[in-house]
């Protein structure tokens, strides 16, 4: 279904109105919202800890986070109807390295 105007998707304007009104102190995200899904949001972000934030300000359950990979970086996202509103929300991110590690002599790494 495509939304002829922009009144038939402010049910999911309000919703992220609710959001930010209720959770002032979420992360900000880069969010679309498409004429063809009128109930579903994109929600990106740029950390793994972000998008912890959005799941307990939505009130998801833990076992609907998920790892998965987005161009080759690996992503932690979740995908959950809250209000009405399914909501994807996702960050990719570089993995952490671990850091070199000094031999007792402080010499080396090893």
């Amino acid at each position: 279904m495509k939304a002829a105007t922009l009144a038939a998707q402010a049910p999911t304007l309000a919703c992220l109105v609710s959001l930010a009104s209720g959770h002032p102190g979420l992360p900000g995200a880069y969010i679309t919202l498409s004429q063809f899904t009128l109930n579903e949001l994109s929600v990106q972000l740029d950390t793994p800890s972000k998008v912890e934030a959005w799941r307990e300000a939505l009130g998801v359950t833990t076992d609907l986070v998920f790892c998965d990979r987005i161009g080759g970086r690996p992503s932690l996202e979740f995908r959950a109807t809250v209000f009405g509103v399914t909501f994807h929300v996702y960050a990719a991110f570089d993995p952490a390295t671990a850091p070199a590690v000094l031999d007792s002599a402080g010499g080396g790494q090893r």
